[in-house]
């Protein structure tokens, strides 16, 4: 089973809700891009077409074929048509685009390389999840900033280590890296403490070359260093690790129910799946709401706060712990709530057929929309369950 091979075989377009007008302080655009991590088209489209203030809803994932929504504050019209993304002027708006604008994502993804008995459990597997849902995990992506040997760069910031969380960021490569990327940090992580070595070679550095030509300033500024990291970017490190604590969190629960569950791995270990549920239990995980990571959460279950507080002393950490001291407005972990199961909606199989791409085997093409937030890989791991 293959996803992913083709950028086509993974699409995805945001459903928002905006309005336009016929003129505004805001311009809104669609953007179509492959092969483009979001954050690096944002600063891609700052460095090279000046745009600066820019307003988005959602981060969509490198390997996909993603359409969605962005404003500008500018008094240009922009049409701009590269090789690997499209930005289409749509109109004006009086307010920036955010994640408020995001309702939810819709998908077609092709999944390759099937067997002919694969397909059924396949689709045996999605009239389950219509009837009992899945675990509303995030996926890895979400955890891109994380790293295997090194862990959760909001981790580090909790604890001050600024060398490290910074050593992380800008020395650690991740297989959600450009191939580029990767080059360049393992060229920081040779030289570290070597800033202008650092700095040396002639690809372009994106947004690595920020904290390193502070540091080149500054060399041993590194809290200074790691406030010249986009806010966004430093908000993501945080969700990150937030995102483990709350699928550990989710894993736990489950756990304790009087339920069957299988394993799937991922990059930071295990999920927990079911085949089927009671309607008790389907009634309990729908309205099951876990709080976030965060001081400032509330608990209405003190067994959620009990598990989240277990999780995160095996970091050293704990709610009271999860502080930020770098006094940049907005970056902190942050109080959210996240419904422990969802169920896609409009789940369809569009169309089953031999893949041209492996020799005597099949494809499926499933389209779905989920809600903001969910992840379309999470619901690929539950049907791919052969």
């Amino acid at each position: 089973m293959k996803i992913k091979v083709q950028p086509n075989d993974f699409i995805v377009k945001e459903i928002c809700n905006f309005e336009l007008a016929d003129h505004g302080p805001y311009q809104i655009y669609e953007l179509e891009k492959i092969g483009w991590d979001t954050f690096d088209l944002l600063d891609y489209l700052s460095r090279v077409y000046h745009i600066k203030e820019i307003g988005r809803a959602g981060i969509k994932d490198r390997y996909s074929h993603s359409f969605q929504f962005i404003s500008i504050r500018t008094n240009r019209v922009y049409n701009i048509n590269e090789k690997n993304f499209k930005l289409r002027f749509l109109g004006y708006s009086k307010s920036p685009i955010t994640i408020n604008n995001l309702i939810k994502n819709w998908f077609s993804i092709t999944i390759r390389d099937l067997k002919e008995n694969e397909i059924k459990k396949i689709l045996s597997n999605i009239e389950c999840v219509k009837k009992y849902g899945i675990p509303n995990y995030y996926d890895e992506q979400r955890m891109g900033s994380a790293r295997a040997q090194g862990g959760f760069i909001a981790v580090l910031l909790a604890k001050k280590h600024y060398n490290g969380a910074l050593k992380l960021y800008l020395a650690t490569p991740s297989k959600f890296d450009s191939s580029i990327t990767r080059k360049l940090k393992k060229h920081i992580n040779t030289y570290w403490g070597k800033w202008d070595k650092c700095l040396s070679l002639s690809y372009d550095y994106g947004q690595l070359r920020y904290p390193l030509l502070y540091l080149k300033k500054h060399p041993k500024d590194f809290k200074g260093a790691i406030k010249t990291i986009r806010k966004d970017l430093l908000e993501m490190f945080i969700n990150a690790y937030q995102a483990y604590v709350f699928n550990e969190t989710l894993k736990a629960v489950l756990k304790s129910l009087p339920i069957s569950l299988f394993t799937v791995r991922y990059r930071f270990g295990e999920l927990y799946f079911y085949e089927n549920l009671s309607p008790d239990i389907v009634n309990y995980l729908s309205n099951l709401i876990i709080p976030s990571a965060s001081y400032k959460s509330t608990f209405k279950e003190l067994t959620l706060k009990s598990i989240i507080e277990e999780i995160l002393q095996k970091d050293s950490l704990s709610l009271e712990k999860l502080k930020i001291d770098l006094g940049i407005k907005g970056v902190f972990f942050k109080p959210y709530e996240r419904k422990a199961l969802i169920v896609p909606e409009n789940l369809l199989v569009s169309e089953i057929n031999s893949d041209e791409l492996y020799k005597d085997r099949f494809k499926v093409t499933l389209s779905f929309c989920l809600p903001k937030g969910s992840y379309a890989t999470i619901l690929i791991k539950r049907l791919g369950h052969l």
